[in-house]
């Protein structure tokens, strides 16, 4: 249930969001920006509040629940309003607000799931959720084409789904938030440099991710504005961004489940990084709707074993009690470069285009490989259950 909501929100945060901004509000490079950045917002925002979390007297799941119900309530108040403020900062605020909780999920699937199959349990969780979502964002797309107006009903749905995901976490088996062994910001902050590998995997991260992160926008971008030549349908956009993408994710989900349950994590991390070297040079040098979706197929089988090894590679590295400090950390630094790549994508796109923009995101990407790989036998020597 949690992940049907999930497969309902993703493309709202994607594509949907975007294309209202573009094609309706007529939003300015700043504004797509803004939209863009605001869950990578919200992960840096996490890292400070895991220490407030950690004082509320409730269980880890209810406090999700709490986090999804006022993201479902932001969204329902947008559809009463036809505003552009009203439209921003409710997508905005909801983003946020649900960014708060990656921390707590994986702690929920640390003491509920033995190492040897969480890879796989999780997988199911991304298969049902793209499954959704291509229902979602292809039905979202045609509503927009027939009327792009009716984008508050598209966001109605939005809400009802957040709610709904309110509800699943509530039914959750999962602890009480005391069980979390509270730490400061600073021992946190701290694990960058006292577990050396976890900061080596960090610095690789934070280069991968700005490569990957800052041509995701820009994807929408290329397809919508008639500025480059393709301007495809909302339906179209949606389908190669959002569908495409969600069949390919699952038809590799589960793959990247049992390696992820097998294999060490810098191994699947390298692969899993030419794919989205390959997706980015496909995708923006290419004006043919053939070589587009190769190029959003070849980012579907990446965000298959992406999604598993960002929640769970803390899971191989650290000792479930230190789990939330780890993710912490992670989702913080997740959070500056989610935030900071869409306007450094948009700088590279008025500097020299799209194809500028991606051949220099491949380079970063290609460059964070180089930090991986030297991290693999020390990995290899960490033995957690």
């Amino acid at each position: 249930m949690r992940g049907a909501s999930q497969g309902v929100l993703e493309p709202c945060w994607q594509a949907l969001a975007l294309i209202v901004a573009i094609r309706y509000f007529a939003a300015d490079e700043g504004v797509k920006s803004l939209l863009a950045a605001a869950t990578g917002i919200g992960l840096t925002l996490s890292f400070f509040s895991l220490p407030l979390l950690l004082r509320l007297r409730m269980r880890v799941a209810d406090a999700l629940a709490l986090l999804w119900l006022a993201a479902g309530l932001l969204l329902l108040g947008l559809t009463v309003s036809g505003h552009f403020l009203a439209f921003l900062g409710a997508v905005i605020a909801a983003q946020i607000l649900l960014a708060q909780g990656p921390q707590l999920v994986t702690h929920i699937y640390a003491t509920n799931f033995a190492a040897r199959e969480r890879g796989r349990r999780l997988s199911l969780v991304f298969i049902i959720a793209s499954l959704t979502g291509i229902v979602f964002s292809y039905a979202g797309g045609a509503v927009l084409d027939a009327d792009i107006r009716l984008y508050r009903l598209v966001f109605a749905l939005a809400a009802a789904a957040a709610l709904t995901g309110a509800y699943a976490f509530h039914r959750m088996p999962s602890q009480p938030l005391a069980s979390i062994p509270a730490s400061s910001l600073w021992e946190n902050f701290s694990l960058a440099w006292r577990d050396k590998v976890f900061g080596g995997l960090l610095f690789g991260w934070m280069l991968m991710g700005l490569g990957n992160l800052m041509v995701i926008p820009l994807r929408v971008e290329y397809l919508a504005n008639p500025a480059y030549g393709i301007n495809l349908s909302n339906a179209t956009i949606t389908a190669l961004l959002v569908g495409v993408v969600a069949v390919f994710r699952i038809a590799s989900t589960t793959f990247w489940g049992i390696v992820f349950d097998r294999l060490n994590v810098i191994t699947v991390r390298v692969v899993l990084n030419l794919f989205f070297f390959l997706s980015i040079l496909v995708f923006f040098n290419s004006t043919q709707l053939l070589w587009l979706a190769l190029g959003s197929a070849l980012l579907g089988v990446a965000f298959g074993g992406a999604g598993i090894m960002w929640s769970l590679f803390v899971t191989k590295i650290a000792p479930p009690d230190k789990v939330p400090a780890y993710m912490s950390l992670h989702g913080f630094l997740t959070g500056l470069r989610a935030a900071a790549a869409p306007f450094i994508g948009y700088s590279f796109l008025a500097l020299g285009g799209p194809v500028f923009a991606a051949w220099v995101a491949a380079a970063t990407v290609g460059a964070a490989t180089l930090v991986f790989m030297p991290l693999r036998p020390a990995l290899e020597q960490r033995k957690i259950d």
